[in-house]
């Protein structure tokens, strides 16, 4: 299951959240423009209004995503600003960052966690209202997001970070994008667990079926 919660809701799951990135991000993938000395990973689009979408067993979080909703600063914004570019926003559109899980991360139930996040992450944001999605990747990414069947939309390429081509791009996504997720990694029912009053969501969305 994924947890899905806002950082005021549980200060004990955020700190292991800032924890994750660090190790995840920094540690081992060399983002060290993101290295803090209390090896806490967070930034300035890290605000009370960000979606926080946890894959945790046995207490230990082993994948995570954010999900940042466009009527709040958010990097892919700001790299298009940079740009002169117009990026969609509002209450239907999100940026999907920070998304990785553990480099030993086991399988759950038989499901990589890779796909369990994936395909978790996908339903909360149908849960959220969200029909399109924005996302800055480094290139060959883009080529997963399309095998797991997102008509991604390239809208700029950005000079080379540590050596390898950035794309930012984005995403329509819908409720038959998440049933060919749910089937093709043999995913059955809800993957998401809903913290604080937000648990209302879970039962208004059609992704829910």
């Amino acid at each position: 299951m994924l947890r899905i919660l806002f950082e005021h809701e549980d200060p004990d799951l955020t700190e292991r959240i800032w924890a994750f990135r660090h190790l995840r991000f920094v540690e081992q993938l060399g983002w060290e423009e993101l290295r803090r000395q209390d090896h806490r990973e967070r930034d300035r689009f890290d605000t009370p209004s960000v979606v926080h979408a946890v894959l945790a067993l046995h207490g230990e979080v082993i994948g995570y995503s954010r999900l940042v909703p466009t009527i709040a600063p958010n990097f892919a914004a700001e790299v298009a600003g940079a740009l002169g570019i117009d990026l969609p926003k509002g209450p239907q559109v999100y940026e999907w960052t920070r998304c990785a899980t553990a480099l030993d991360a086991p399988s759950i139930a038989g499901v990589d966690a890779s796909d369990l996040l994936m395909t978790g992450v996908l339903e909360c944001l149908l849960h959220l209202g969200a029909r399109q999605i924005l996302f800055v990747t480094y290139t060959p990414l883009v080529a997963m997001m399309r095998r797991r069947g997102y008509l991604v939309r390239p809208l700029a390429s950005l000079p080379l970070e540590r050596d390898r081509p950035v794309t930012l791009a984005s995403a329509d996504i819908s409720t038959d994008l998440l049933h060919l997720h749910r089937k093709t990694y043999g995913v059955c029912g809800t993957l998401l667990s809903w913290s604080g009053p937000h648990g209302s969501i879970a039962g208004r969305s059609p992704a829910a079926a």
